[in-house]
């Protein structure tokens, strides 16, 4: 979509632009016609107030509990990458206590694998593609927590909190990757879109004697749906567009708890 290319001061008020300019548009082309086979008296604007209340509480309801969907992705997503970010750090903090050189090699896997994941995964996501190229860090933090020979029994503790933290790593990277195509079904775009051109269209149907008027109705309820659209837009792609997930999850652990690695 061609929104997730551009930053959101360029592709919000050019949507806007584009959704209210439609709006209108749909209202000057059906004005003369209105006009003329709108029958003399109140019928017209009576049934025309029924559906435009009734077609109003339909699509505002459907606005809402998609826009709501969308951003409870959205934050879904987020909480999973939270959540591997939690389970690095937990696991570099147990690694420390490993024997070197095993312990030592894990935490530069941890580090690296920190620094690819913004570097490398991230720019792919962004462009809605599976990343792979971690999978080489994983497999070394695998082996370095593998070739651990404990002992003591302390160690034997710690080499068992690194599998499970290892674990819970590998699970969370999976449902980070999986949410990557996390997106609404195409139908209900075509539910939406279709709702807003209908919306302008009974907008457009009413009948009112100023032109000025008219088309200010017409544009302050075009901009409210354009900014829905936009923010369910946004919100549709966790990873992409100017309303995205970042990794600054990642970038936190860098600047802090990694900080005095190489």
């Amino acid at each position: 979509m061609w929104l997730y290319d551009l930053p959101m001061s360029v592709g919000l008020p050019l949507f806007i632009v584009l959704v209210v300019g439609g709006s209108c548009l749909i209202l000057l082309v059906l004005r003369k016609w209105v006009f003329r086979v709108a029958p003399q008296g109140e019928e017209w604007d009576r049934v025309l107030s029924y559906a435009v209340g009734a077609y109003g509480v339909f699509y505002g309801v459907t606005l809402a509990l998609i826009a709501a969907a969308a951003y409870g992705n959205f934050t879904e997503v987020d909480g999973v990458v939270l959540e591997e970010s939690s389970s690095l750090a937990s696991l570099y903090r147990t690694a420390s206590l490993l024997p070197d050189p095993q312990g030592d090699e894990l935490r530069n896997q941890i580090v690296q694998y920190t620094r690819n994941v913004i570097d490398l995964d991230w720019p792919l996501q962004k462009r809605l593609e599976i990343p792979s190229e971690t999978d080489a860090n994983i497999s070394a933090m695998q082996q370095a927590i593998g070739e651990v020979q404990p002992s003591t029994p302390a160690e034997t503790l710690y080499v068992q909190q690194s599998l499970d933290q290892f674990q819970l790593l590998v699970e969370n990277r999976r449902d980070r990757i999986a949410l990557t195509h996390l997106a609404l079904p195409s139908v209900l775009w075509i539910v939406l879109s279709v709702g807003a051109v209908l919306n302008a269209v009974l907008i457009a149907l009413i009948e009112v004697r100023n032109l000025r008027v008219h088309l200010l109705m017409s544009s302050m309820l075009a901009l409210f749906v354009a900014l829905l659209l936009y923010a369910i837009a946004g919100f549709d792609h966790a990873y992409a567009g100017p309303i995205a997930v970042t990794p600054e999850h990642f970038e936190d652990l860098l600047q802090g708890l990694f900080a005095n690695e190489p």
